[in-house]
């Protein structure tokens, strides 16, 4: 699968430090990251800001950290973690680290932006090292800021960036298990990825682990390293094996790097991340033509459709899709009811034949075949994975004017598991 024409895919690399953003469209055979110097591969972006003492300009990467090593600029860090947490930032003045931190991504988007800006964006996708709702809610609200619309921001860990890049690679190579191995000086993470084969489209779960830290001792850590890949690959198949990150540099590698190439193609590089993200928009924006379908824990499990007759004709309205992301599900319907106060929601699982069925009913409705009742249904997504719909009476105007009745149903974690 390859971008069409007229789409143009972004993946930016979120974490506490640094970020890295790749652009991914028509005339290209992979994503392209985005270094801050031309012809070098600096692509992890510092998350800070430097002004220039002179001219109070903003500059950022490679020479915002020298114009600061030189004591020509006023600089601050670390400015993700601190715009969470709603910090002021002292330079020249008081700054909120929130504003300071939309002007590094305003400033970093310019390096993967079409020519048309952010419009001609299919799919802006946010990686990020773990996706909560407070953490969504945040990179939504800055994405908005930087002049994307609802429909072309995609937030996901980095997990799911990790299966996006891996499926969107020959088939052989996800075939079996898939590993990751990730050293960024904080010890070393392991993600292992597996699609299953029982259904279509393939169900794919990665899962997590942290292995423990490395000695600093090149020997030592060589030794190390081999021990904690005889744990993970023991009794398992793996496909391919990836390593990513700094811990991995400097040539120490001699028998672990034997034990990961051994019966299985491995890989070596920093910004699988970022590439991954361009592939996980690319992959939703075509999820009809998927092979396979990611579930974690902020994803919908199952397909939650709203059973609807248009004259001899019945057909299901998806409400909630199973892979979409929780965070996303929010939309307003408008439902005109004849016959029974019910309305009735069909639970699928993808693949499945069969589907369960959940029965909301409206009491207090007065509706029938003669006389339908206009309603609003809203679809809001709360925390632990539940969904909200609320259910709103809204009549017909000044020809009959609604019962102002409302109705809320909660559809649980439990029910789309």
């Amino acid at each position: 699968m390859i971008p069409g024409r007229e789409e143009w895919y972004i993946g930016i690399e979120t974490s506490r430090r640094w970020i890295q953003i790749s652009c991914y469209h028509a005339g290209q055979t992979e994503p392209e990251t985005q270094s801050t110097l031309a012809g070098t591969e600096l692509y992890q972006i510092p998350t800070a800001l430097c002004k220039r003492k002179q001219t109070g300009q903003w500059c950022f990467g490679e020479e915002g950290r020298r114009l600061a090593e030189a004591g020509e600029g006023y600089y601050a860090a670390d400015l993700l973690k601190r715009a969470f947490h709603k910090e002021t930032v002292s330079l020249d003045g008081e700054y909120q680290a929130e504003d300071l931190l939309f002007v590094l991504f305003r400033k970093a988007l310019r390096l993967a932006l079409p020519a048309r800006g952010a419009g001609a964006v299919t799919k802006c996708v946010f990686s990020l090292e773990q996706v909560t709702a407070e953490s969504a809610e945040f990179i939504w609200r800055l994405a908005k800021k930087l002049g994307f619309e609802e429909e072309q921001i995609q937030i996901q860990d980095h997990k799911e960036s990790f299966y996006a890049y891996v499926v969107s690679q020959e088939p052989y190579l996800w075939q079996h298990h898939v590993v990751l191995f990730e050293e960024e000086g904080e010890g070393v993470y392991c993600r292992l990825l597996v699609c299953g084969n029982k259904t279509k489209p393939r169900i794919a779960r990665a899962s997590e682990a942290f292995l423990g830290k490395l000695p600093k001792d090149q020997k030592k850590r060589d030794k190390a390293f081999l021990e904690m890949l005889k744990k993970v690959l023991k009794s398992r198949i793996v496909s391919a094996a990836y390593l990513i990150g700094e811990g991995f540099e400097g040539g120490w590698m001699k028998d672990s790097l034997g034990m990961v190439c051994r019966g299985r193609r491995a890989f070596q590089g920093k910004n699988l991340y970022t590439k991954g993200a361009c592939y996980a928009g690319m992959l939703q924006q075509h999820q009809q033509e998927a092979e396979t379908v990611y579930f974690c824990e902020y994803k919908i499990k199952e397909h939650i459709s709203l059973k609807v007759n248009m004259g001899d004709e019945t057909f299901f309205y998806p409400i909630a899709e199973a892979g979409r992301n929780h965070h996303e599900v929010g939309k307003e319907l408008r439902i005109l009811l004849k016959g029974d106060p019910v309305l009735e929601l069909w639970m699928q699982q993808p693949g499945s034949r069969e589907a369960r069925i959940e029965s909301l009913e409206l009491p207090g409705l007065l509706a029938s075949e003669e006389e339908p009742s206009r309603l609003s249904m809203l679809v809001i997504p709360e925390k632990e994975e539940r969904i909200l719909l609320k259910v709103r009476d809204l009549g017909f105007g000044i020809i009959r004017r609604g019962t102002g009745l409302e109705w809320e149903y909660e559809i649980g974690r439990d029910s789309h598991e």
